[in-house]
C-alpha cells in the first residue's frame, strides 16, 4: 500500500510540473552583430517548446500553445505543428515577416514503474527577420 501510494505521489508530483509550453527569444541586440540570415534585417531567434503527460499515446496534460503558460487538459498540443505555429506567431509579433531555419526536434520519456505513462516534448526554432 505504501509503495502505491509513493506511486501516485510520484505521478502526481510530475503531473503538476508538466504542461507547460514556453518561448524564448534573443533579440537582434542579443545576437552578438552576427547576420542570422543571408538577407533582410535581423529580429530574433526563436525557440518554443511543449511538453505534455501521456497516458499510451492519450493526452493527459500537456502545454497549451495558443496561450504559452497555461495547461491544455486533454488536448494533443504536443506536436511540431502546433509548436511551429507557436513559435511563427510569436515571430510575427515581434515584427517578422518571415521565419528562417526552421528546426524541430521530439521526445519521449516512459515514466518509470507505471508501464502505461509517457513524457512528451517537442522543440523548434527559427529565425524571425524582416
Amino acid at each position: 500500500m505504501k509503495k502505491l501510494m509513493l506511486i501516485a505521489a510520484a505521478v502526481a508530483a510530475l503531473a503538476l510540473i508538466q504542461g507547460c509550453a514556453s518561448t524564448q527569444v534573443a533579440k537582434d541586440k542579443d545576437l552578438s552583430g552576427e547576420n542570422i540570415n543571408g538577407s533582410g534585417t535581423n529580429v530574433a531567434h526563436i525557440y518554443g517548446t511543449n511538453w505534455g503527460l501521456y497516458c499510451l499515446s492519450i493526452p493527459l496534460i500537456s502545454g497549451s500553445t495558443d496561450k504559452n503558460g497555461t495547461i491544455a487538459w486533454g488536448q494533443d498540443t504536443v506536436n511540431v505543428p502546433s509548436v511551429v505555429k507557436m513559435v511563427t506567431e510569436k515571430a510575427k509579433n515581434l515584427g517578422g515577416t518571415s521565419t528562417l531555419d526552421l528546426q524541430s526536434s521530439t521526445s519521449s520519456f516512459w515514466i518509470f514503474p507505471t508501464f502505461v505513462l509517457f513524457i512528451k516534448g517537442v522543440e523548434v526554432s527559427g529565425n524571425a527577420i524582416k
